[in-house]
């Protein structure tokens, strides 16, 4: 080929399509249709010929478990984000037909802008061609598979690698999480190798074996909600999100922390769990710890089963309702591929610091929404604003729709300043989630700026951001802005345009609700986070009206309701401690409601230096007499580093019911970690996790026997892999213990 070069600097970009390029080896193609009806016809269809009887009762159904666009071999990690300039980019026939239908004789020029700087030419063509291969890995991949189970009357899950962005990216990630699961009977996340840790929610920190970092607000501000999200605004899913959660946090992941795990999933409205995981390897297993009952030797596994009540309770009562948040926060997916931006969990992080509930709304659901009255509703799910993370551009989509809804009186918020639209024909809601509507709204648009949107609404949107930044007046522009960093304006305008479901008195950035609806009453779900730090507050409801009796708290772990406590102007109080979780339930008055009543105390006394200690290490059968006296950590005892098991601690006290109190509460102080109580030979509590307190009530006699079970970790023994980066804590019954007896 001859060239006459004109003068300057120019690339010479040649585009080819392989079969043999970097990428994954010997995977599937995930955006091309015959390629997954070939999956299909080599792995689901043998197994419906063997166990068609089977389908819909004994089998309930197909697992995915981290499918991938695949076009890289992981060279990119996290960060496989379109326009890297030596990556391989998915393709196939029904694509490459996509790209003629939509560019025409600009193909060859938008292709090589994939790779290249070239302005609103590259952001115009990364946006649309990301559509385009989401569209076809949604459609072809996960939908046809679904579509497949439907018919053989079976639902099909999974989750695909969402961690620290994936979920919008190429490579190990499927490009739009929205997209990549829509064909599914249930949303789905994991939550493995440590991506979630008590108190390490702002911080980037090392993964395990220190050779990567996790984005932590990602993982505790993004992940769940985003995937609960999917499962409240897709009708085929029933309000139904499942986690599968545990996994390959190494032996030093005991009840305590999987009972956090639990919570931190179920705040944000995840019911549904596949806890990960059994083995039937040889002990010790190295893949993948803590396994939960390792062939008998773990030695909390007597106890996973009160954590798999209180699973099943608290999921079952976050199913079959509706959830209740007023704020949409845009899904950021397609503003990352048009250039800078905030990811949406930046913003999910201030608000659920500061209790106010949302939902992630991809952008193609928008235009599938019915506004009126001021408010937009999706699905089930009812808001009253949508908040846009920072970004520098949005596509024309969204500013078309976004002056539509401004018409219409529906508040829009911008987490930062307002940026400009990027000229674009492809229109989501049309191409994948099958709206049908198309044009319904122009009358509308026209009105919003005075002018006609003949000229596309990415010209007019310009205009009008050009006019707010030059402070001159716009008829019906009835958006706002925050500059980057003024969380408080962001704050201050949320509570102008709605009223707070929740609203704490004393600030509470570890506190976290969730508000499910069902017929017969409302359950708010509260959960503290904090590792340390405890929650007091009287709380102010919405419609709630302080003093009357129709509120109580209900204990999932005991499995029993118990009087919410109030302040002197009758608004409930909140007491949580580090790690503590409870459910209000606001229904109508009732009288077999528990109600509030006067307490008298009685005798206090402490037992920290009258304790018999027993030991029993994971691999024996009998507890072995060792010690006497005051409580210590166990594992800071010389010759006691390695030992995993369980310490039996027992100490006698008198006490007499009509003198010193018929119930008595006992506080045990610090426990590392699974605690069983028993009284004069009777079981009476178990704690798998804070706070480590029990009341006793009718077993309480003259001369008393306290019992105390503790069991650890299995880590002190094995130093597994997956534990190295985890802190490994202490053993046994620290204390103080405190007994307190009172009437009611």
């Amino acid at each position: 080929m001859y060239w006459d070069v004109p003068e300057g600097y120019w690339n010479v970009i040649v585009v080819k399509t392989s079969f043999s390029g970097t990428g994954r080896k010997k995977y599937i193609n995930t955006v091309d249709a015959a390629a997954v009806r070939f999956f299909l016809d080599t792995v689901y269809e043998p197994h419906w010929n063997h166990y068609k009887e089977d389908f819909g009762n004994t089998f309930a159904g197909f697992f995915s478990d981290e499918p991938e666009l695949g076009n890289c071999s992981g060279e990119y990690g996290h960060n496989a984000v379109i326009g890297q300039p030596d990556m391989r980019l998915p393709w196939g026939e029904e694509l490459a037909d996509l790209v003629k239908e939509l560019w025409g004789s600009d193909a060859v020029i938008k292709l090589a802008a994939l790779w290249s700087r070239l302005g609103d030419i590259t952001r115009q063509a990364r946006y649309e061609y990301m559509n385009m291969v989401t569209d076809l890995y949604g459609k072809n991949f996960c939908g046809q598979i679904g579509e497949w189970c439907d018919a053989h009357h079976v639902e099909y899950i999974g989750h695909v690698i969402e961690d620290c962005g994936t979920h919008a990216r190429l490579g190990l990630g499927t490009g739009h999480f929205f997209k990549a699961l829509w064909g599914q009977h249930m949303s789905g996340i994991d939550v493995v190798l440590q991506q979630i840790r008590p108190g390490y929610d702002k911080i980037d920190f090392y993964n395990i074996g220190g050779k990567g970092v996790y984005n932590g607000t990602f993982f505790h501000y993004g992940l769940a909600k985003m995937g609960v999200s999917l499962g409240h605004l897709d009708p085929k899913k029933k309000g139904r999100t499942m986690c599968e959660v545990y996994g390959a946090y190494g032996w030093s992941e005991g009840l305590k922390l999987m009972k956090w795990l639990t919570d931190h999933m179920l705040v944000r409205g995840v019911n549904w769990f596949v806890p990960h995981a059994f083995t039937g390897g040889d002990f010790p297993d190295p893949d993948c710890p803590p396994h939960f009952y390792a062939w008998g030797n773990n030695p909390q596994y007597p106890w996973f089963s009160c954590l798999c009540r209180y699973m099943n309770r608290m999921s079952h009562l976050l199913n079959g309702g509706t959830h209740s948040a007023g704020i949409a926060l845009l899904y950021t997916a397609e503003i990352e591929w048009l250039g800078d931006y905030q990811p949406f969990e930046e913003t999910g992080r201030l608000l659920t610091e500061n209790q106010l509930d949302y939902e992630v709304i991809p952008l193609g659901l928008l235009e599938t929404c019915k506004i009126s009255n001021g408010k937009m509703t999706a699905g089930k799910e009812e808001f009253e604003v949508l908040v846009i993370p920072e970004c520098a551009y949005i596509p024309e989509e969204l500013a078309e729709w976004l002056l539509s809804a401004l018409s219409q009186g529906f508040p829009v918020i911008f987490a930062g300043s307002l940026p400009t639209a990027v000229e674009s024909d492809w229109r989501e809601a049309e191409r994948f989630y099958g709206w049908k509507n198309k044009g319904a709204r122009t009358d509308a648009r026209d009105n919003i700026a005075g002018e006609s949107m003949e000229k596309g609404a990415a010209a007019v949107w310009n205009r009008l951001v050009k006019a707010e930044k030059a402070h001159t007046s716009v008829d019906a522009a009835s958006f706002c802005s925050c500059a980057c960093g003024e969380e408080g304006r962001l704050l201050a305008y949320l509570d102008a345009v709605m009223e707070r479901d929740i609203f704490c008195e004393n600030p509470s950035p570890y506190l976290r609700y969730y508000h499910y609806k069902h017929q017969n009453g409302d359950f708010i779900f509260f959960f503290n986070e904090a590792p340390v730090l405890s929650v007091a507050s009287a709380i102010t409801l919405r419609g709630y009206v302080p003093g009357t009796e129709n509120a109580c708290w209900y204990n999932a772990f005991d499995n029993r309701l118990e009087p919410a406590g109030r302040d002197g102007s009758g608004k409930i109080m909140l007491r949580l401690a580090p790690g503590e979780a409870s459910v209000l339930y606001l229904g109508e008055p009732q009288d077999e409601l528990p109600r509030c009543r006067e307490i008298r105390r009685g005798k206090r006394m402490e037992l920290n230096d009258c304790w018999r200690l027993a030991f029993r290490s994971f691999q024996e059968k009998e507890f072995a007499d060792v010690a006497s006296g005051r409580l210590y950590n166990i594992t800071a005892a010389e010759g006691m580093e390695d030992f995993a098991g369980t310490i039996r601690y027992e100490a006698d006290f008198a006490w007499d019911p009509e003198r010193d109190g018929e119930t008595l509460s006992i506080d045990f102080g610090t426990v590392y970690e699974t605690l069983e109580v028993w009284l004069n030979g009777e079981k009476k509590a178990v704690r798998i996790a804070p706070p480590y307190s029990c009341s006793i009530t009718g077993a309480v006699k003259g001369q008393n026997r306290l019992t105390i079970y503790v069991t650890n970790t299995l880590v002190h023994k094995y130093h597994d892999f997956f534990s190295m980066t985890m802190p490994v804590e202490g053993s046994g019954l620290l204390g103080p213990v405190r007994a307190e007896g009172y009437w009611e």
